[in-house]
């Protein structure tokens, strides 16, 4: 029985070796250097403006979501703020991934220009949500 775990690993390390290669690969490009240095800096922001909003509320709860026809509709706790920074981070590494991943395909700029573009848009989308978020709890 131990050997047959053990084979189920066995040869592993080259499969992480070449994950790594791929990653480091991935950077020979500048525009992709470009979009991660923006994606970083993107999602920074977001952190450190749920890091304020998260610091400076007196209360257990804050208002999560507002809907222009309705108003305040959701209510949460101070730490579900702190979702909107995560997810950012979780789709910039996802979609940096599945880069890494395709870079050896013939047409990896293209694919690089979508991913990571998408990315961006998102992070995009959740500093609007996050800064709307601001607005509603502090003014």
């Amino acid at each position: 029985m131990k050997y047959k775990i053990f084979s189920l690993f066995y040869g592993q390390e080259h499969l992480l070796s070449g994950m790594k290669d791929n990653f480091l690969r991935s950077f020979y490009y500048r525009h992709v250097k470009i979009y991660s240095f923006v994606l970083l800096a993107v999602n920074a922001i977001i952190w450190v403006i749920a890091r304020f909003i998260g610091s400076n509320i007196d209360t257990d709860q804050i208002a999560l979501h507002y809907n222009v026809d309705f108003g305040i509709d959701y209510y949460g706790d101070t730490e579900k703020i702190y979702i909107i920074p995560v997810l950012g981070l979780i789709i910039i590494v996802v979609n940096f991934f599945l880069y890494a991943n395709l870079s050896l395909r013939k047409d990896r700029k293209f694919i690089s220009h979508i991913l990571l573009a998408a990315a961006g848009i998102a992070n995009i989308i959740l500093l609007a949500a996050i800064v709307s978020i601001y607005l509603v709890n502090f003014r």
